[in-house]
């Protein structure tokens, strides 16, 4: 009896440790998806983002306009590039993220070499962020960043992902030059097109 006394009239500071002791074996902190939680976008922020550069495109059908579009004069073209690449720069996003996924979708290599770097990635600095050692040979931050890129650069190289992803940005590049050039700026009065109201 005077045992069970004893301890329940243990105080609530130590019954509040005792029970963050429990809650705290039971639900241990694991630093690599604390790493992942605070620095990678959840799936909602990333389709937000995702829905931004859409809803903040141009509508298509302008964009497409061929009616608004000719060849400017040489001293006209820089003007029209910076006025078209700014008021049409989320179009070309849509566009580099649209052949972006098909490219995935049709290269299964290029998604694979991927997630190998980022695998070779997380084994560098996040499982083992101090200087890794391989038997004889210890390896710093600064070899472990030369080591994955020269790592990175022939993955890429082996499995075509490299060159793949660089011949997409290049034809967005280009549909988006020729665009620029051809289209005519947001505001350009269009000559041909235009009302003119009757003079009374």
């Amino acid at each position: 009896m005077t045992d069970f006394v004893a301890r329940s009239s243990s105080t609530p500071e130590e019954n509040n440790s005792s029970t963050n002791v429990v809650s705290g074996s039971e639900n241990p902190r694991n630093p690599v998806m604390n790493f992942f939680s605070d620095r990678l976008p959840t799936a909602a922020e990333i389709r937000e983002r995702l829905f931004q550069v859409w809803s903040n495109s141009q509508p298509w059908n302008e964009f497409l306009n061929t009616s608004q579009m000719n060849l400017p004069p040489f001293s006209e073209l820089k003007d029209r590039l910076q006025q078209n690449l700014t008021h049409y720069g989320h179009n070309y996003a849509v566009i580099l993220l649209v052949l972006s996924g098909i490219t995935v979708l049709v290269s299964p290599f290029a998604i694979l070499g991927l997630i190998t770097i980022f695998a070779a990635y997380l084994y560098l600095f996040v499982l083992h962020p101090d200087a890794l050692v391989l038997g004889s040979l210890q390896l710093d931050n600064r070899a472990k960043s030369i080591f994955l890129l020269v790592f990175s650069l022939l993955l890429l190289g082996l499995t075509g992902a490299g060159a793949t992803f660089t011949s997409l940005v290049a034809v967005v590049a280009l549909i988006a030059f020729i665009h620029a050039t051809f289209r005519k700026p947001p505001g350009e009065a269009d000559f041909e097109t235009a009302y003119t109201p009757t003079v009374v």
